[in-house]
């Protein structure tokens, strides 16, 4: 994969030459969305007496921008910048998957193995020998409590890793595994341990190794020390009066592989563009990106699901798929829309519940100008001339569809319907009368047009089904 050399833009709004050479960046109507976006955003973070945020917006391989608001530190006056580092709570949880995928796929464990196979010291009290998989623990199907024992967000205290495993022997399952969808830190925390029992690396050491550093995420750390400079101060909710407390910065403990991850939004920018690329990496091969990306598991209110650290919600006739991370004076979102190809990252240095709104409203205002001016960008498509004879209606026992021709495209659809336009289906040509379905019930599959001896169409055949020229 190529890496990605993001254009920062400063407080204001500005077109550098990298977003001028990209045809969709430098859509008037995308540039408009973004001005109307960065309007949008400076509000918010008036209104909402935020001390910073960083946000960035990628299209594919590209960003479209790259912005930041506020201060870093509001006692000394430190601006966010677009290399201010915030602390990205559970969207660690993304890097923690994508190491458990590389061990997978190098072979050194399976997904479906016990993780007492691989984590020797993993009990539960009562149960000596859990039969909790890696998989379910990916899926939040482990069943075991939100977090672990000695953990305290209020207190600001969280176990090492010794601790954390020590006391395993007193933590009982909160429900029987791959009975309930139900989010665990502990888990992602274990699975953190398990990357080190597997890998014989230290976890910070291996994400930034084989995960960060190929993809060019530089200003990205695991686990820093308390005494970091640079990192934006964390700050608590917002008070009666409006102001916020510092928060002290605060150690992960044995909890990194849930919450440990420090970056930045050009840096997750980076991350995201990853997941919207098909091309083939030694970071992570496409196949297994695209079997994290898919649910494998529902919500319980069947508002999405979750995949391989990944979660998928609906937002209207859209998909986002990604994770939220807040805790410890931090709050942020990435998600991507594999369909558009957009990736929207949002970082506050504040509690708060605000980034998913945030992302939603880049989303909202972005889908529909990056599509029609990615749209533009493309060649036309022109319709092979032969193609005009398979134009036309065809019956099956009454039942009824049609052939037309749509955009410089063969295109399927079932004209029992009020309206047809709601069913069609692109066709893919691969032979002079063979085509492939590009979506539905038969995506993948061949529609194949019968010709007589003097080349007059009269039927097609699909998964067993002929349906006759009228």
């Amino acid at each position: 994969m190529n890496r990605m050399v993001l254009a920062l833009a400063s407080l204001s709004l500005l077109a550098t030459p990298a977003l001028a050479a990209d045809p969709v960046a430098a859509d008037p109507k995308v540039q408009a969305a973004l001005q109307g976006l960065d309007q949008t955003l400076a509000g918010e973070v008036t209104k909402r007496g935020f001390p910073g945020m960083a946000v960035a917006v990628i299209h594919d391989q590209t960003p479209l921008w790259v912005h930041a608001y506020g201060q870093a530190d509001v006692a000394a006056g430190v601006p966010v910048t677009e290399n201010t580092q915030f602390r990205v709570a559970s969207i660690t949880k993304l890097f923690t998957a994508v190491a458990i995928m590389q061990l997978r796929d190098a072979g050194l464990l399976n997904l479906d193995d016990p993780v007492q196979k691989h984590l020797t010291s993993f009990h539960l009290a009562g149960v000596p020998h859990p039969a909790v998989t890696i998989r379910e623990l990916l899926l939040q199907l482990g069943g075991l409590p939100r977090e672990p024992l000695g953990t305290s967000w209020q207190d600001r205290v969280m176990p090492t890793r010794d601790q954390l495993m020590a006391d395993l022997d007193r933590q009982e399952p909160a429900i029987p595994a791959e009975t309930l969808w139900k989010y665990s830190n502990l888990g992602y925390a274990i699975l953190g341990q398990l990357v080190k029992a597997v890998s014989d690396e230290r976890f910070e050491d291996y994400v930034l190794r084989h995960i960060a550093q190929p993809l060019g995420m530089m200003h990205t750390l695991v686990n820093p020390p308390a005494d970091l400079k640079g990192i934006a101060i964390g700050y608590g909710y917002r008070q009666g009066d409006g102001t916020r407390e510092p928060r002290a910065f605060m150690p992960m403990g044995g909890m990194y592989g849930a919450a440990g991850v420090i970056s930045t939004a050009a840096d997750l920018g980076r991350f995201a563009a990853f997941f919207l690329s098909d091309a083939e990496s030694d970071v992570l091969s496409a196949e297994s990106r695209r079997e994290m990306l898919r649910v494998q598991a529902i919500f319980p209110d069947w508002t999405g699901g979750q995949g391989l650290g990944f979660e998928t919600r609906r937002v209207g006739n859209q998909s986002r798929i990604g994770h939220a991370g807040r805790g410890a004076g931090y709050a942020g979102r990435l998600d991507i829309d594999p369909v558009s190809k957009l990736a929207v990252v949002v970082l506050i240095n504040a509690d708060e519940n605000g980034p998913t709104r945030f992302v939603d409203q880049a989303f909202g205002a972005l889908v529909g100008p990056v599509t029609a001016a990615a749209a533009l960008g493309r060649p036309p498509v022109v319709a092979d001339p032969a193609w005009s004879k398979f134009v036309g209606r065809y019956t099956n026992e009454g039942r009824d569809s049609e052939i037309v021709l749509i955009d410089g495209r063969l295109t399927w659809q079932d004209s029992g319907f009020n309206d047809p336009a709601r069913t069609r289906i692109p066709l893919d040509p691969v032979g002079p009368n063979i085509f492939k379905f590009t979506a539905g019930a038969l995506v993948g599959e061949k529609l194949t047009f019968d010709l007589d001896p003097a080349g007059k169409v009269v039927s097609m055949h699909a998964a067993g089904n002929t349906d006759l020229r009228k």
